[in-house]
């Protein structure tokens, strides 16, 4: 009788988070030309994770980075969609990304303004780990979700 031994790869545990797991489906979402298809989970989330190589390419380049914009407006949506499960209410989320200029995104729950977000340009937008990201982003969806049980009156 012959074993087969079989190498697998080992679940990813710093990537189960929900937020995480939402952001993820949001960016592949996001891909409409599936130019990231074969990129890794795990590299696209650190595109949103500040290196000293990130920061040198952001300062130098003037254009506008296809890939920062994605994980950006990905970033917002995948609270947005946080925020409506956390709340049982349709969200919509709005994105303004320009260059240089400032930047802004916006969530409304149930017609409710719930989160206001002002960034100094897009390219600049990121975190100093993964640990801050997902605190970033809770800290985004309870605020969202205390300001609309504020208005829409509901217990979560």
């Amino acid at each position: 009788m012959s074993q087969v031994l079989t190498l697998q790869k080992p679940p990813q545990l710093k990537f189960q988070h929900p937020f995480l797991q939402e952001l993820i489906k949001q960016i592949r979402l996001a891909d409409t030309f599936s130019k990231y298809r074969d990129w890794s989970d795990e590299l696209l989330i650190k595109q949103l994770i500040i290196s000293q190589e990130r920061e040198a390419f952001s300062s130098k380049n003037l254009n506008f980075d296809p890939l920062n914009q994605l994980v950006t407006q990905a970033f917002y949506k995948a609270i947005g969609v946080n925020i409506e499960i956390r709340t049982g209410h349709t969200t919509e989320t709005f994105i303004n990304l320009k260059g240089k200029e400032f930047s802004s995104a916006v969530i409304c729950c149930g017609g409710v303004l719930v989160l206001y977000s002002l960034m100094w340009g897009y390219r600049s937008f990121g975190f100093l780990s993964l640990k801050e990201l997902i605190e970033s982003a809770e800290t985004n969806i309870c605020d969202a979700v205390t300001k609309a049980n504020l208005y829409l009156n509901f217990a979560y």
